[in-house]
Formats: structure tokens, C-alpha cells, sequence
């Protein structure tokens, strides 16, 4: 076992595996298996899925695509509704056509796809232990994984962090990317004011070293990887299946494209990621949950010990992660209505003023 993960200076994105870099033709082919050859292989990964004593799921862009996300390296003539990957359309110095745009959707405004979903029921059930992602569009996230049981390598787009006081805040509004990743927003803690930056981990920066450590940590130990949606090129997030691979563990890798791990997989599917996510659910004998934007509003107290109250209104994930996605907070007291529109969301109450003897 690893001692530590990898020497300081290969712990960073590779930029040799920079995707906007010219691919060549076989590599951009798309392949399919025909309906038969691909029922019986998922009927293989079910039964490895049942027997499976710890398993693991590592994802990348493809699992996105259905959500109207773009991915990074499908070619030209990818049978993608949306198009081409925008790596790709860099390298050809090409825009996306009409016909694809009109089928995108927002980040911020995507849904989990069946993929998504499936790795919550999957993790829920307790038969998939956690999910590595090279994702940042925050999906897995919206879709109710579990914090615990999600490592995001390259960060989450949606997350800011105060360079002083470590809290983070899930954002339902785009982050704007400035130099050096701060953003130009101040913690919302008023006693605190401090810059926030995001987590955003780009080429040839160094991943979180705790992220990186627990994935590998549950590479050695994983019996079976589900490998979706990722070309397994960028390094060191693809050294986790093929750390499985290495164990001696399984590793079933999904993806149109080829990847460089092809030859040490023990299976290799062909097929779209919701295609295969669908027909893994109904050999299980499992439903995909469907989505459902699950958020908290925390209420909180603070009295003076005489006669002033403060309460206060917050949004929060399930988990409690506090979550921006108030645009206001209406109070109202004896017929009197106070509006506050910017985080704290509070009100003081002088009950001494409301003929009331204290909080």
C-alpha cells in the first residue's frame, strides 16, 4: 500500500493530456454494441454488481452529455444531440451548429441524468461504496449523493470557499472566474468579510491531496469499478480504475471511444451511459429514482438574555451545507412585514416594543 499518493510534482492535471490537443480519427470513432451483445455483457456486470463486496464508480463528462452538457472530446460526427465535445470544436476551429445548441442546457440549470440517479440508489442501497469524478458541473451533487461517498477531483463549480474562516457555500448562480480563483464575492459571514474563491481544479494544478488519497485508497480495496463516461486519459484521476485494475479488482469501463485502459478491463460496453444505467437497474431488480430538488431552511434563535431576539433564516442542502438559493426572506410580526434580501436573513425582535415580556 502507498505510503503517500504520488510524488509532489506528478500530483497535478496533466496538460499532455489536455483534450483540445488533435486526436486522431480512431480515436474519435464512436463504437456501438448491437442489443445483443450489450444485454449479455450487462447481464455480466449485474451479476459482478450483486456479488461485489466493495465497488467503486469513477466519472467523467459523458455521464453529462444526456443532461445537455457537452463533453470534452466527442468528434465531429459524434452521435451526441449536442454535438461535437469543445475540445474538439477548438481543435477544429469550429462553432456548434444551431440544430446543437438549441438541444444544450446551462449548468446551473441541468437535470441528474438516469446515470446520476442510478449512483444515488446504487450508494443508498449501500452496493456502491463512492463515486471518483472528474466532473465539475455540480450534478452529482444536485442529484442527492451523499457528500461522504463523492470525491470530486477536479472541484465543483458551484462551490466557493472563504480564504479565512474554510467555509464553503453551494451556489445556485454562476461563479465568476477571476485570476488566482477568486471570484470577487466576501464570505457571507458577517463577521467574517473575507474573499471567497472557488475550488475549480485546472491543468496542470494540483488536486486536493485528501480527495486524491481516500479514491486511492478505495481503488486498492474495490473488487469491481464502474468505469462511465470518462476517455481515462487525464492523469492522475485515471490512475484510480487502473489502480483497481492493478489490485486485481475488476474494471468495466463505459464509453463510446476507446480508451487507454481498454486492454486491462475485464469489460468493455459500447454504449451510451443511460443506455447501459437503465438496463443495470432492471437486471437488478432496482427503479431509478427519479429526481427530486430536495433543499432545507434552517431557523435559528438568538436572544440577548433580556428582552431582544434575533431570528434568522438560511438555505441548506439535505446535508446541511449551507446553500445560497434564497433571493429573500419575508418576516412578519404583528401585521408588520419585514423584506431582507441579502444573507444574514435576519430579524431583530425588541419584545419589550411588542408588549411581550422576552423571547
Amino acid at each position: 500500500r502507498r505510503s503517500n499518493i504520488k510524488p509532489a510534482n506528478t500530483l497535478q492535471v496533466d496538460y499532455r493530456s489536455m483534450a483540445h490537443t488533435a486526436r486522431s480519427k480512431d480515436e474519435k470513432r464512436e463504437h456501438f454494441d448491437s442489443p445483443e451483445e450489450l444485454d449479455r455483457k450487462v447481464a455480466m456486470l449485474a451479476d459482478w454488481v450483486k456479488h461485489s463486496k466493495h465497488m467503486i464508480a469513477f466519472t467523467g463528462a459523458g455521464i453529462s452529455t444526456a443532461a445537455g452538457i457537452p463533453d470534452f472530446r466527442s468528434g465531429m460526427k459524434t452521435c451526441l444531440d449536442i454535438g461535437p465535445g469543445v475540445w474538439e470544436l477548438r481543435a477544429q476551429l469550429a462553432s456548434r451548429d444551431e440544430k446543437h445548441k438549441s438541444k444544450l442546457t446551462m449548468a446551473l440549470q441541468a437535470i441528474p441524468t438516469a446515470t446520476h440517479m442510478m449512483l444515488v440508489k446504487l450508494v443508498e442501497d449501500g452496493i456502491l461504496r463512492c463515486v471518483v469524478s472528474q466532473n465539475c458541473d455540480g450534478l452529482h451533487r444536485r442529484s442527492g449523493l451523499a457528500t461522504t461517498t463523492l470525491f470530486e477531483l477536479h472541484g465543483n463549480a458551484n462551490i466557493e470557499k472563504c480564504l479565512k474562516c474554510k467555509k464553503e457555500y453551494l451556489r445556485d448562480f454562476k461563479i465568476r472566474p477571476f485570476p488566482s480563483h477568486m471570484t470577487g464575492n466576501k464570505c457571507d459571514d458577517p463577521k467574517c468579510g473575507a474573499f471567497l474563491r472557488n475550488n475549480i481544479i485546472n491543468f496542470g494544478e494540483t488536486l486536493p491531496t485528501d480527495v486524491l488519497q481516500t479514491s486511492f485508497d478505495h481503488a486498492e480495496k474495490a473488487d469491481l469499478c464502474l468505469a462511465m463516461g470518462s476517455s481515462l486519459t487525464v492523469t492522475p484521476a485515471a490512475e484510480i480504475p487502473q489502480t483497481v485494475a492493478n489490485y486485481g479488482g475488476r474494471l468495466v469501463v463505459v464509453n463510446l471511444q476507446t480508451t487507454p485502459l481498454d486492454d486491462i478491463a475485464k469489460l468493455r460496453i459500447f454504449a451510451k451511459c443511460d443506455d447501459v444505467s437503465t438496463l443495470l437497474m432492471e437486471k437488478l431488480g432496482l427503479t431509478i429514482p427519479p429526481f427530486k430538488l430536495r433543499r432545507k431552511i434552517i431557523f435559528s434563535t438568538t436572544s440577548d438574555g433580556n428582552d431582544k431576539t434575533e431570528v434568522s433564516v438560511q438555505g441548506a442542502d439535505m446535508e446541511g451545507n449551507i446553500f445560497s438559493y434564497l433571493k429573500e426572506v419575508r418576516f412578519e410580526l404583528n401585521g408588520k412585514e419585514t423584506v431582507t434580501e441579502k444573507w444574514p436573513y435576519s430579524l431583530v425582535v425588541n419584545w419589550s416594543e411588542q408588549g411581550g415580556g422576552g423571547g
